[in-house]
């Protein structure tokens, strides 16, 4: 986790948040996974919005050929990385641009996508970035998504208890900071809370990769699906409970209130 993310803003609401400057094309995307193209910022251009493929690459790999196990650091042991931690001491931080992200619920063979948002429209999660130089001296910049111990919210669909590090506003530009600790950034890495945060089940189309293939990025990814008793709204409180239906035979017996069901087991595709 986070193995998969969305950014479908507006190129306008995307650049004018802090006065960004936009390098490069910009797409929205309902579907950003791996080797993907994803919106960055970085300490080294604070105020530039940068495109950049999902997955570290580092300086020194033999090709551009990326790692599977290299989009997410878990934040707790950055230190103890060799990929990352060069990367970390040299402050190579960076925000990942998105506006939700998913995770699938397994429940027995059954695979259920769920879609995570914050109560911002736009928000970042931390990150680091990696510059790999091809034998042309052309750069390939790559990015990764730091993840740290899951709230309740992504934590009961997340069989691992893990999720994004969600940066609160007010903590991006230090985030960015050259100057600061490794502990104070490190302390930057905790659960966002559950009451600015909701999730809701969308279509199994969201478990499959965009391919050249099979392409897959429609933004009906993005849409809710009704049917599942557990949606909840922005500030965690259960929409879905009705009352149970009153008998006609029995008009004056009261009837008992639908349980609300336990929290689900899963895990997570392509997790850390």
């Amino acid at each position: 986790m986070c193995a998969r993310y969305t950014l479908t803003a507006e190129e306008k609401e995307l650049i004018k948040q802090q006065g960004y400057t936009l390098r490069g094309e910009y797409q929205p995307d309902p579907n950003i996974a791996i080797t993907d193209v994803g919106f960055i910022v970085t300490s080294d251009e604070p105020d530039i919005v940068q495109r950049m493929h999902f997955g570290i690459v580092p300086p020194d790999s033999d090709s551009k050929k990326v790692d599977f196990s290299s989009f997410n650091i878990r934040s707790e042991e950055v230190l103890d990385k060799p990929t990352f931690e060069p990367l970390l001491r040299q402050r190579k931080t960076c925000l990942v641009l998105a506006d939700g992200f998913y995770e699938t619920e397994k429940l027995g063979d059954d695979k259920r996508p769920w879609r995570f948002v914050t109560e911002r429209k736009i928000f970042a999660f931390a990150g680091l970035w990696s510059e790999w130089i091809d034998e042309n001296g052309e750069p390939y910049r790559t990015y990764a998504i730091f993840t740290c111990k899951a709230n309740k919210t992504v934590g009961e669909i997340h069989e691992k208890g893990r999720m994004p590090v969600i940066l609160h506003k007010i903590d991006e530009k230090k985030w960015l900071n050259k100057k600061i600790s490794l502990d104070e950034l490190l302390s930057l890495c905790e659960p966002y809370p559950d009451n600015k945060m909701s999730r809701y089940r969308v279509s199994k189309k969201a478990l499959a990769v965009s391919t050249k293939a099979k392409p897959n990025k429609g933004m009906d990814l993005l849409e809710k699906v009704t049917d599942d008793p557990r949606q909840e709204n922005l500030f965690g409180e259960d929409v879905t409970k009705a009352k149970s239906p009153v008998k006609k035979d029995v008009p004056k017996k009261k009837q008992a209130k639908n349980q609300r069901p336990l929290p689900p087991t899963g895990d997570l595709f392509n997790s850390q």
